[in-house]
């Protein structure tokens, strides 16, 4: 008999939604057994939009109230979708290990302060590279240098614009992130 109670975890989001929204379709199908109890959001944040159709409530952030509100639901893990903001300290030491996020980037490749959204495809193709990705990683106080967890690798074709390998890395992004959580997820319960 399992002692430990569902899983549960917390998004947030400052963005478009598309990885919370590929999250939420594995849970609504069951593929990824676990519950999102809320996404912390800016108002009018699309990923907040998307919470509705699943039923997930929205929290906002008003000024410094990151931390009380993930106190009071104590997710097992915080998962950042689109968020543009560095997390502050008091929260990174207090969910330590349990704060993840994913960049569109085989880390530690074009990562780092200033290197998000279509600033690292453009980044990728003028350098010359053929492969670029994405990284699953932990949340550390300097951007994109936590312990990485997992990595997909994109190609980067010959006419590739960054839009369009934007495109293909993201399809990779919806795809292994909720994956990580679901094995981050089996490896707390019994």
């Amino acid at each position: 008999m399992c002692l430990f109670p569902k899983f549960k975890f917390s998004v947030i989001s400052t963005g478009r939604g598309s990885n919370f929204e590929a999250i939420m379709r594995r849970v609504a199908s069951g593929e990824l057994n676990a519950e999102c109890i809320s996404i912390i959001a800016l108002k009018n944040c699309k990923a907040a939009e998307i919470a509705s159709k699943y039923n997930v409530p929205v929290r906002f952030i008003e000024g410094d109230n990151l931390f009380e509100i993930l106190q009071s639901e104590n997710p097992n893990l915080i998962v950042l979708s689109g968020y543009m903001r560095k997390i502050p300290d008091n929260v990174l030491e207090r969910f330590e290990n349990k704060i993840i996020n994913i960049h569109p980037s085989l880390l530690p490749s074009f990562g780092g302060k200033g290197c998000y959204g279509i600033h690292v495809h453009e980044k990728a193709i003028e350098a010359g590279v053929k492969i670029t990705g994405a990284t699953v990683h932990f949340v550390s106080k300097d951007y994109d240098a936590g312990k990485i967890i997992a990595q997909r690798a994109v190609p980067v074709l010959p006419n590739d614009t960054p839009e369009i390998l934007a495109e293909r890395v993201l399809k990779e992004e919806n795809d292994i992130y909720w994956q990580v959580i679901r094995d981050l997820a089996e490896n707390n319960k019994c």
